[in-house]
């Protein structure tokens, strides 16, 4: 019996896709259907850390995507491609460049969703990043975005694909200039196809005014599918 074509989607970005809440029990139950692409591309049940960017990897909001899309389609299992790197800028985000000792977040994503290609076809791309570029006030963050989105669909030959952005946390510190780094996004969203932006309002960090909590990354989660599912 051939095994069925999973719906794959990317996690991107930095180490709020990547996930840095605590892990909970609920975040360790094995949900049939529901995989991670591992730093060794085989497929495992999708508990968290779904990221392997850093040892302290935690909960994210792409499992909770992952859930609520394989109910809405349970017949077909739900393949995780997780890619984020925890303090990237965007300008990591490009071909051929290092952010740090054998990370390339680009080329690596390249190589990671082609290996997952094999298995099924990607649904989504989701998006978190942008503290790294409000630190510094990067003032081409809407070009770089602009440019990173039309080559990975080119890439993974899908024109289409749905690319959806998450608003940064509204509790980062004063250090962080969040409101031009959000309006560039909103305006990428605005003016390319097939986008989607997700808030971040009422949203409660960890503690440390810089990652969601557990409980805030699943909400989060579960704001991206919404999303999803008005492109769908």
């Amino acid at each position: 019996m051939l095994q069925k074509k999973k719906m794959l989607v990317l996690l991107a970005g930095q180490s709020n896709m990547a996930g840095r809440g605590a892990i909970e029990p609920e975040d360790l139950l094995e949900i049939p259907g529901l995989y991670k692409f591992t730093a060794a591309l085989q497929w495992e049940a999708a508990a968290e850390p779904l990221h392997f960017d850093r040892a302290f990897a935690g909960t994210g909001p792409g499992r909770t995507f992952g859930r609520l899309l394989l109910l809405s389609q349970p017949d077909c299992p739900v393949g995780l491609v997780p890619c984020a790197v925890g303090g990237s800028p965007i300008s990591a985000w490009r071909p051929g460049v290092e952010f740090q000792a054998g990370e390339h977040p680009y080329d690596d994503t390249i190589r990671r969703a082609r290996a997952a290609q094999a298995e099924g076809e990607f649904a989504a791309i989701l998006w978190h990043q942008g503290e790294s570029d409000a630190k510094t006030q990067n003032p081409d963050y809407a070009l770089e975005l602009r440019t990173l989105v039309l080559r990975l669909r080119a890439e993974l030959g899908l024109p289409e694909l749905p690319f959806i952005c998450g608003e940064l946390g509204q509790f980062l510190g004063p250090e962080y200039l969040v409101g031009p780094i959000n309006a560039a996004t909103r305006a990428v969203v605005a003016e390319l196809p097939r986008m989607g932006y997700v808030s971040a309002a009422g949203l409660e960090s960890k503690g440390d005014q810089l990652h969601f909590s557990s409980a805030s990354a699943r909400e989060l989660g579960r704001r991206y599918f919404e999303a999803f599912q008005a492109l769908r």
